[in-house]
């Protein structure tokens, strides 16, 4: 009989655990109908060159420009990248396979912490399709959260089997886990908080083998905390704009701000009102955001109140807290980073455990109220599944992100309008994208990017002082020192070298020297730098200058063409007829489809007295009918 009920309760667990998974899939299928955004999805995926590139060092070992070190993330996308390149169905379909595992596993967690084969499944329900899942999931760029929790959770779960067996192997395993969770995302800082949690809660006796076990997870978590800030992620740069958190916050500001996120994300398990992929910056501290940090200090003080009664709510919050809290402040490395879903992935499974063992509680207690538990519990399901299915389709591209965010909050996203603006610049849709630029200006002028890009677009009308207004507007908001006061050379470069362009379009070139040369002080190894410095020489008649950084472009770029005819051009002007026929040939056998090679080279043997060869080449360069002109043969390109 015992053996009868054993094959019945696997069956229920497999009946369970499939019906919980299928509905996760269906309702998430939408998202493989969505393609890629422009918010970290191009840093991260499609203009990352160490995806479309990829090299195992420098993905390990080089630090990243978007602000967070998560090389085994960016590996996969290597991997998917050479596969389908950027076709965005592979990676959606990626993230939601990898959000199934996930669910399955925090059924098996919430079965290993005591709730019933069918609570497990209404709990792993809840995380499966809950609404604030919805930006780890259809945001490709949030791979990281899946990838995280799959390996996170397979060590939370390989812990608890130590604790059962006190097998070193189980412990080692867990440790490995741990090393590849923070090679995923720094939030796997936690787990060492989580193991002694663990150990509470599943009444592990508190010896000193339990304790020592855990100095090697901490030592390995500070030490990973401080690469990560001083080295991995050390282009982090302070922003101008003087309306984000970290400029209009002090650092006990910003814990109330932290507070009051806790407090909200508790708020939003139950009712996930108002679902957005951002949410406006406070201007000043207002009652609401103190009262937020006022009940998350009475909540997290209440759980170890309670501590005694109801374990496991102590538990829950505590879970919650610990995988929450290294999330809720990180404003010095970014500045929209507020009130953000997907922050909660790991941490809500802490409330789901309040949320099931209370309900279950209940049908154990009150047998009466079983129906009534049930029908509330089948309700909420289907509340959030409408919710999700709903909220889905936003996440479809980049205009109906930044849309969804501009109609929920007109007149303060500046951020939206702009990404959604750079959108519609790509799409060649200019007037719609200069509008977007001029309301990211309207609702913050003292919004550097949005100028950059007004700037380029002005560019693209022609409209050449309208575009230098602007970048010069930028250059005076953007900030050149990191956030460890470090002076961005590199960044400083680029804004000198496009403000050049500029300068040059609009035929001031002395202006455009002193830009390009300002650019090379900042970074003297930049190809770009020098190959437009010497264009500038070019127009203000320096040759000599010109063939000096023409030759610093050719040993860069031996097989660039357009090197050798240019600085031919500088040799043929100050009569160097041999160094100008020399680099017109070069270049003609790298390209001898460029019909300007061709006359230019035809060009000096006329001056050489060699018509016979010039008279060739001016036929060949006929018969190419590009452009050609005949008056080539009287002055260079």
């Amino acid at each position: 009989m015992k053996q009868e009920d054993l094959v019945k309760g696997n069956k229920y667990n497999l009946l369970v655990l499939m019906s919980v998974l299928i509905i996760t899939a269906i309702v998430f299928s939408g998202s493989l109908n969505s393609e890629w955004t422009n918010w970290d999805d191009n840093l991260l995926v499609y203009q990352n060159p160490l995806v479309k590139e990829p090299n195992l060092k420098d993905i390990f070992t080089k630090p990243a420009i978007y602000n967070t070190y998560n090389p085994l993330v960016i590996l996969s996308f290597a991997l998917e990248w050479k596969i389908v390149q950027d076709r965005p169905f592979l990676y959606h379909l990626n993230n939601l396979l990898l959000h199934i595992v996930c669910t399955a596993l925090v059924w098996l967690l919430f079965m290993r912490l005591g709730l019933s084969i069918w609570w497990s499944g209404f709990a792993a329900l809840l995380f499966g399709i809950h609404p604030m899942r919805v930006e780890s999931v259809v945001w490709i760029s949030e791979r990281k959260d899946l990838l995280f929790g799959l390996f996170y959770l397979t060590s939370l779960l390989t812990y608890i089997r130590y604790i059962f067996t006190g097998k070193n192997s189980h412990l080692l395993i867990v440790f490995l886990l741990f090393i590849v969770s923070l090679l995923v995302k720094g939030q796997a800082v936690a787990m060492p908080l989580t193991m002694i949690l663990l150990d509470w809660y599943l009444g592990r006796k508190i010896s000193m083998k339990a304790a020592l076990e855990k100095v090697v997870f901490f030592v390995l978590s500070i030490i990973f905390s401080i690469m990560t800030v001083t080295f991995f992620v050390k282009n982090a740069y302070t922003p101008a704009d003087q309306t984000t958190i970290m400029h209009v916050f002090n650092y006990f500001e910003q814990m109330v701000l932290g507070g009051y996120a806790y407090t909200v994300y508790i708020l939003k398990v139950l009712i996930p009102y108002s679902n957005s992929p951002l949410y406006p910056m406070p201007e000043s501290l207002q009652l609401k955001h103190w009262i937020g940090g006022v009940i998350a200090i009475c909540i997290f003080l209440s759980a170890f109140m309670a501590w005694r009664k109801v374990k496991y709510i102590t538990f829950g919050i505590l879970f919650y807290t610990f995988n929450v809290f290294f999330l809720l402040m990180p404003f010095l490395m970014s500045e929209t980073a507020f009130l953000f879903d997907h922050y909660t992935n790991i941490a809500y499974i802490g409330l789901f455990f309040v949320m099931a063992m209370s309900l279950q509680k209940v049908t154990i207690h009150l047998p009466s109220h079983r129906f009534g538990v049930v029908v509330f519990a089948v309700f909420l399901l289907a509340f959030y599944v409408t919710l999700t299915i709903r909220y889905i389709p936003v996440w479809k591209n980049s205009e109906t992100l930044w849309t969804y965010v501009i109609e929920k909050y007109p007149d303060k996203m500046a951020v939206a309008h702009l990404n959604r603006g750079n959108d519609r610049y790509a799409s060649n849709q200019l007037d719609a994208a200069m509008y977007d630029f001029n309301k990211a200006i309207d609702i913050n002028p003292a919004y550097a990017p949005a100028y950059m890009n007004r700037s380029l677009l002005y560019l693209e009308r022609n409209e050449n002082q309208k575009a230098l207004e602007d970048y010069n507007h930028y250059m005076e908001l953007v900030s050149p020192y990191d956030a460890k006061g470090n002076l961005l050379n590199s960044m400083l470069s680029d804004s000198y070298r496009h403000r050049g362009a500029i300068h040059f379009k609009m035929a001031h070139y002395e202006k455009a020297l002193h830009d390009f040369s300002t650019a090379i002080e900042y970074d003297p190894l930049s190809f770009d730098n020098y190959m437009n410095r010497a264009l500038a020489y070019m127009q203000l008649g320096m040759y000599e200058k010109a063939i000096r950084d023409f030759t610093l472009c050719h040993q860069s770029a031996p097989g660039n063409s357009d090197i050798l005819n240019n600085r031919g051009v500088c040799y043929l002007r100050l009569n160097n007829l041999e160094s100008a026929l020399e680099d017109f040939s070069g270049a003609i056998r790298i390209n001898d489809h460029n019909p300007s090679y061709l006359t230019n080279r035809a060009m000096v043997y006329q001056k050489m007295g060699r018509q016979e060869e010039a008279n060739q080449d001016l036929s060949i360069a006929e018969k190419t009918k590009s452009n050609f002109n005949s008056s080539l043969k009287k002055s260079p390109q």
